[in-house]
């Protein structure tokens, strides 16, 4: 490795795992908008109910209404 590229590699690692990171959290998103519309189709829930059932916090319940008023 010559030294130009010693710089070049944490950077990679730094973009690498902000893309992992990235991509984690948009699963997770994906995942809990799937379960709060299945919640609300096979048990009749309210969105309200449905992120209750689920436990999701307070002050991200909004971002996932947001979210489903968009599909």
């Amino acid at each position: 490795m010559t030294p130009m590229m010693g710089g070049d590699v944490p950077a990679m690692c730094n973009l690498s795992k902000g893309v992992m990171e990235k991509g984690t959290a948009k699963g997770m998103t994906d995942a809990i908008l799937t379960s709060i519309k299945n919640l609300m189709e096979t048990m009749g829930l309210t969105i309200e109910q449905a992120m209750a059932a689920l436990k999701v916090p307070e002050g991200e319940r909004q971002k996932y209404m947001d979210l489903l008023e968009r599909q």
